[in-house]
């Protein structure tokens, strides 16, 4: 059974607590895009080891706001760094991936500078790195039981502090995390 891209992105993938793969350990991902070439989505919930002005000192871009930790967008080319930021609806600032009309993912250094200099609409996120699945492997996870998947909610991402999201979407969802057990053949429980 393939999915269709718009039931699943945007929207997040939610690790139960029997998924036992460390990197993503009680995650939450935001499913940026799906379809038959695969799926790329980006962990929401995990700081780094690395702050923004670190980085950004590192990559001699002049700072021009506080200092915020950079998430652990997932596995894949971690020292790959990705904005996520808002926008005009429609206008985004640079190639990337559209979210939606007005929130996007972007590797561009420029969009960067921006977000540095303070010149961008509303906050953003620093991501290193990125989650993605070849051609059909994320619907064989979720029907295997892998992830739980919930609807795109922008509130969960601008208001509710990076920790506290994994038992934050549970909650919103209307179950308890510690409540899912494996039964054999992939249900969920």
């Amino acid at each position: 059974m393939t999915v269709l891209n718009d039931q699943l992105a945007p929207g997040f993938l939610i690790a139960p607590p029997s998924l036992t793969d460390p990197n993503f350990d009680k995650s939450v991902v935001l499913l940026a895009a799906h379809d038959e070439d695969g799926s790329m989505g980006f962990i929401v919930n995990r700081y780094s080891e690395m702050t923004l002005h670190e980085l950004l000192a590192d990559l001699e871009i002049e700072i021009g706001v506080p200092d915020q930790k950079v998430l652990v967008g997932g596995p894949v080319s971690g020292f790959s760094g990705f904005v996520l930021y808002h926008h005009e609806p429609g206008e985004p600032l640079a190639p990337g991936m559209g979210v939606l009309p007005h929130l996007s993912i972007t590797p561009s250094r420029d969009v960067l500078i921006k977000a540095a200099a303070g010149e961008l609409r509303g906050a953003f996120e620093l991501l290193l790195g990125y989650s993605g699945w070849g051609p059909g492997q994320l619907d064989v996870e979720l029907e295997r039981g892998g992830w739980l998947h919930a609807a795109f909610d922008a509130e969960l991402l601008d208001n509710v502090a990076h920790p506290d999201r994994w038992e934050e979407i549970y909650a919103r969802l209307g179950v308890s995390p510690m409540g899912f057990i494996n039964v054999p053949g992939g249900a969920q429980a």
